[in-house]
């Protein structure tokens, strides 16, 4: 083998080495079923899952005696930075 496919070998190796490192860094969400709903008298979290010690879930509004997923980000998209 020739020094320069050595080296290719090698940062292939590496590149799976730390790809797979990473990977298993990831905390995986634990559903909850049937979900949690902590509620007031109009509003509500239902609880989904837990990651670690951060819960994940929607935000909940009584509308019309039904309970309706609330959208919290105001309509607010994320946009490409424009620069001249």
């Amino acid at each position: 083998m020739t020094r320069p496919a050595r080296f290719i070998a090698a940062i292939v190796c590496a590149f799976v080495i730390v790809g797979t490192w990473i990977s298993a860094q990831v905390i995986a969400p634990n559903r909850i079923d049937p979900p949690i709903t902590l509620s007031g008298a109009d509003i509500a979290f239902r609880v989904e899952a837990r990651r670690g010690n951060v819960v994940e879930g929607r935000l909940l509004v009584r509308m019309d005696g039904k309970w309706v997923e609330a959208n919290v980000d105001g309509g607010l998209r994320v946009r490409r930075l424009q620069t001249k």
